[in-house]
């Protein structure tokens, strides 16, 4: 599982995104930690009910749980889009994500061995 305790969102916000979308952006940080660490934000603005935003939480980090040994910290922000919550495009978009995040880390960051 990846922990998102002890993250923190300015740091890693205050890069460039690794990547974007209409839902999700993404900023990503190497860290000295040897795991990864997930920050999520939902703004309840974009998703009213708490249920949805944390059934949208938990289907971001079964997503990214490919990523549980890479030393980098993760940041996701929610966009929103005009159409009403699609699993399916929300799961594509994330899959596009973690494709993004795994080419970043081994570009330039050699997390692979």
């Amino acid at each position: 599982m990846l922990r998102s305790a002890d993250i923190d969102f300015n740091k890693v916000i205050s890069g460039k995104p690794i990547s974007k979308d209409k839902n999700f952006i993404v900023y990503s940080l190497k860290n000295e930690k040897r795991l990864c660490r997930l920050g999520i934000s939902i703004p309840k603005e974009k998703i009213n009910k708490a249920t949805k935003r944390n059934k949208l939480k938990r289907t971001i980090r079964h997503q990214l749980a490919g990523l549980e040994k890479a030393p980098i910290d993760i940041v996701i922000v929610y966009r929103g889009t005009a159409n009403k919550y699609d699993a399916k495009l929300i799961s594509s978009s994330l899959q596009f994500h973690k494709e993004n995040i795994i080419k970043t880390t081994e570009k330039f960051w050699k997390t692979s061995e």
